[in-house]
């Protein structure tokens, strides 16, 4: 069986067209959304992207992969691998020894999945701290603020304790666990899921998939673990998750105060999973639908708020007589879509044709220098790094395509824009098509030197990229 969405009106599924182009337009003053797909009652009645993002690439989840993580536990539980009440020492007792308060010895699975392990804070710095790269070593030696069960606090590192436990009582990865169990039969091609120095996956972040993906999981949920007439998910067990267990009311923000369930937050109208910058799978029961989100913005709540205010007033029970002119305006839209290309000149000049070369002082990156040529079409940015030459290739107007992982932990996809902000500002703004980075470089020329600065946004967890000192200039 195919595991593609039926098509249909928006007006054949009690939505107006004209409602769904203004939520998209309201959407597209963001900066920047990369996709959205909306569901009712299973059928696709809204798919767009934002160019230059495809929805072929798979993006970076980061938190919403916590839900998944979640379900491996609820299949794990189903299969009587482990209890929610057990206690996280349990699994690994060869680790009893490096536990320095005992409150951890009382801190179980639930408490892990309701934020509520004891810890003052995130504990990935204790994780990441172990010296040997031992991170299941680095949280469980960690101290504890509060009796474990009593009070929440978001932490990756208790999703990350949880993804050990479940590779500790299967063999398998998150990953490779949920494989046949949940991927394949939703026709996932699950992009990488990154891990530790270990091997095991983060769980709480790190997980890559397609848009659509995240829709076909946000649709299982809202079915209870359902899918084409076969049980994927243990229904009982999601039905727990969406509960609030944990009050996380003294939070600020109105859609992160309504309550945390099993790696699933509650908000003002349904439940979601959710990830940093707008990576959104969100559940609403009452009006039967899901929607999947992808975004790299630096205010996620904006999203929640134009759809509460924007889509869910317009939703109706029953069909709406079909409207042509409306769902012609929205299809016109949904293939127009785009992150706007900086223009290429300042006003009253033109890029013109320039080459240089440069060197880097020192710095812990290891950038010795590189070159940088530029026509009226597009700029070449080429970095002389330890793993040989990147490059980073802009267009003057548009965007163009390259690849390079400079500072990061591996290569990335790009697209990059580049205008001249003033006679000698160059200006290259670069997005990440594989997730939420967004990078901005300024290349200054003035008295016979070039001065580079760079600045970065929506980049959680990334190596930031020291400063460039240019000790040797010349232009051709």
């Amino acid at each position: 069986m195919s595991s593609e969405f039926p098509r249909r009106t928006p007006e054949s599924q009690g939505i107006s067209s004209a409602v769904l182009t203004e939520v998209l337009k309201t959407l597209d003053h963001l900066e920047y959304m990369k996709g959205i797909v909306i569901l009712r009652r299973g059928n696709v009645i809204c798919e767009a992207e934002w160019a230059p993002w495809e929805k072929e690439t798979p993006q970076a989840l980061w938190s919403l992969s916590k839900s998944f993580t979640s379900c491996a536990v609820g299949l794990a539980r189903s299969e009587k691998l482990l209890d929610l009440d057990d206690k996280l020492v349990g699994f690994f007792p060869e680790y009893r020894s490096c536990v320095t308060d005992n409150k951890m010895f009382d801190v179980t699975l639930r408490d892990l999945l309701t934020m509520r392990s004891g810890h003052a804070q995130c504990a990935v710095i204790f994780a990441w701290s172990d010296t040997a790269g031992d991170w299941v070593r680095g949280f469980l030696s960690s101290q504890l603020a509060f009796a474990p069960g009593s009070r929440f606090v978001y932490n990756s590192a208790a999703t990350y304790m949880l993804s050990a436990v479940i590779r500790r009582v299967t063999g398998l990865n998150v990953r490779e666990y949920l494989m046949p169990r949940l991927f394949e039969p939703l026709e996932i091609t699950p992009g990488l899921w990154e891990s530790c120095p270990a091997g095991t996956n983060f769980g709480g972040f790190g997980l890559h998939l397609k848009l659509m993906d995240v829709a076909k999981f946000a649709q299982l949920i809202l079915d209870k673990g359902r899918w084409q007439g076969k049980q994927l998910l243990p229904a009982d067990y999601l039905e727990e998750a969406a509960l609030p267990h944990a009050d996380n009311s003294m939070r600020e923000q109105p859609d992160w105060r309504c309550g945390y369930g099993y790696q699933f937050w509650r908000s003002r109208h349904g439940f979601r999973g959710d990830g940093a910058c707008g990576q959104y799978a969100l559940m609403l029961p009452e009006e039967e639908m899901a929607v999947a989100v992808n975004a790299t913005v630096t205010e996620m709540g904006k999203i929640l708020d134009i759809l509460w205010e924007k889509l869910l007033p317009g939703v109706q029970a029953s069909p709406l007589p079909e409207n042509p002119g409306a769902l012609a305006e929205l299809e016109e839209l949904t293939g127009s879509l785009a992150v706007p290309a900086a223009p290429a000149a300042p006003a009253g000049g033109k890029a013109e044709k320039r080459s240089c070369t440069f060197a880097f002082g020192p710095n812990s990156v290891g950038i010795e220098g590189g070159s940088l040529e530029i026509s009226p079409e597009e700029c070449l940015l080429s970095l002389k790094t330890p793993r040989g030459t990147e490059e980073i290739r802009a267009g003057f107007g548009s965007f163009a395509r390259s690849t390079a992982r400079i500072q990061d932990f591996r290569p990335h996809p790009l697209a990059a824009c580049a205008s001249w902000k003033s006679e000698n500002l160059l200006e290259i703004d670069v997005l990440f098509l594989d997730g939420t980075f967004r990078d901005t470089w300024e290349i200054e020329f003035a008295d016979g030197t070039v001065d580079f600065r760079w600045r970065t946004k929506c980049s959680l967890f990334r190596p930031l990229l020291p400063p460039l000192r240019t000790v040797r200039f010349e232009e051709k």
